[in-house]
């Protein structure tokens, strides 16, 4: 397999897996794999048609891919070292990736989208929570419900056995006293 940061134009592919926001706990922005695949199976490629990343640009991708991962609150609030690298490598990445890594760097300018979507998100499990909480109390009601039910049936039981044991009693007094 090629080299995971070797990019080959224009018969390959250029994959990145692809700059896409995760659900994840750690809050990760991005998770990107670069690499290359062939359009077709068995085609060549000239030398002309490929382009390879030196190792320095290489090793800059994976520093700015350590920023990419952290927390997506920590890069709304500074983007700068991904900028630092963007800046960098100016003019030596494919446009793809320098579209990408551009979006990152300035993702700061999207910090009252962010914080809108933080919201939202943070109302959105207070909102679960309360529901969740509703029909707890909901269920524990006709649990008690359902118990007091019960009760008052045991109840009525109860004194229809007493009445029955009461006129047992007295038919009882009576025949004794005959």
């Amino acid at each position: 397999m090629a080299d995971p940061i070797t990019l080959l134009f224009p018969s390959a592919i250029l994959t990145l897996s692809s700059f896409q926001a995760q659900e994840s706990p750690d809050n990760s922005l991005f998770s990107f794999q670069i690499g290359a695949t062939s359009q077709e199976e068995g085609e060549e490629t000239s030398s002309a048609d490929s382009a390879v990343l030196s190792n320095e640009i290489k090793a800059k991708l994976q520093e700015s891919l350590q920023f990419l991962n952290q927390d997506i609150g920590q890069l709304i609030k500074n983007a700068q070292p991904i900028r630092a690298i963007l800046e960098e490598l100016e003019g030596k990445l494919p446009e793809v990736i320098e579209d990408a890594l551009t979006s990152a760097a300035f993702i700061e300018s999207h910090r009252a989208q962010f914080n809108k979507a933080q919201k939202q998100l943070a109302d959105r499990r207070q909102q679960e929570e309360i529901i969740k909480q509703r029909d707890d109390f909901k269920a524990l009601a006709e649990s008690a419900i359902g118990e007091i039910k019960s009760l008052n049936d045991t109840r009525a039981s109860i004194l229809r056995n007493k009445a029955a044991l009461e006129a047992k009693r007295d038919r009882f007094y009576r025949n004794s006293i005959k």
